[in-house]
């Protein structure tokens, strides 16, 4: 699977510090700057109509921001949900209507990898923004980082959406796991946050108990449209 950069979409499931849990799946294309009007016009036709999304399920559509230089995808498309609406999808028929949309896809875009997974922990989904950013990483002891991760952010309130969730199809170089963490706009995404002392220690506290763990890539992406 060529240039297998995961790029994962978090939805807007509850308005509590903790939220429910959603499955996703991902597909990431390159299309020329020209083209991507024609993409996301493409795509609102047919997600527009109703019937066209399964209950429960939502679309988003991201471009990239920055990621390394392997990274050949310019966008996004991703699906998020429940495990029952996300496998409604899965197993309704494709229409007539699908298959003018796919039409402008083969015409217009190149595929550069597909992946699917779940989320385990979400926190502050009331804090949620459109710039992405997400770690994806190789970790040695699930259990342990799992719960290290849930002890932190239920301890300090993150400044945003934050969420821990691991891969099922599609991961390359040994990547389990990823963190996404939503932010405002540029100046959110740049801007390191102050910890008071009380952080400093759950921080700490969080590395210790982690177990090992290594960073495999970075990358940002930034929210174009959404169906649901």
């Amino acid at each position: 699977m060529k240039n297998n950069f995961l790029i994962l979409l978090f939805s807007l499931i509850s308005t509590g510090l903790f939220s429910q849990e959603y499955v996703w799946s991902v597909y990431n294309i390159k299309v020329d700057r020209v083209n991507a009007g024609q993409v996301v016009s493409a795509m609102d036709n047919y997600l527009s109509k109703p019937g066209n999304i399964v209950d429960g399920v939502t679309v988003s559509l991201f471009e990239i921001m920055f990621a390394s230089d392997d990274n050949e995808a310019t966008h996004v498309i991703a699906f998020t949900g429940n495990p029952d609406a996300m496998n409604a999808m899965y197993s309704a028929g494709q229409n007539d209507e699908w298959q003018v949309m796919m039409s402008t896809f083969d015409q217009l875009t190149e595929s550069e990898g597909s992946g699917a997974g779940r989320s385990i922990h979400t926190f502050n989904t009331d804090a949620e923004g459109p710039i992405h950013h997400i770690l994806q990483l190789k970790v040695d002891e699930p259990d342990k980082y799992e719960n290290a991760f849930k002890k932190m952010w239920t301890n300090v309130k993150p400044d945003n959406r934050i969420t821990l969730g691991q891969f099922v199809s599609g991961r390359k170089d040994g990547m389990s796991h990823y963190i996404l963490v939503s932010r405002d706009d540029f100046k959110d995404l740049v801007t390191q946050r102050e910890w008071n002392t009380k952080e400093r220690a759950a921080w700490q506290t969080y590395r210790k108990e982690r177990g090992d763990v290594e960073i495999v890539s970075t990358m940002t992406r930034a929210l174009v449209k959404q169906w649901k």
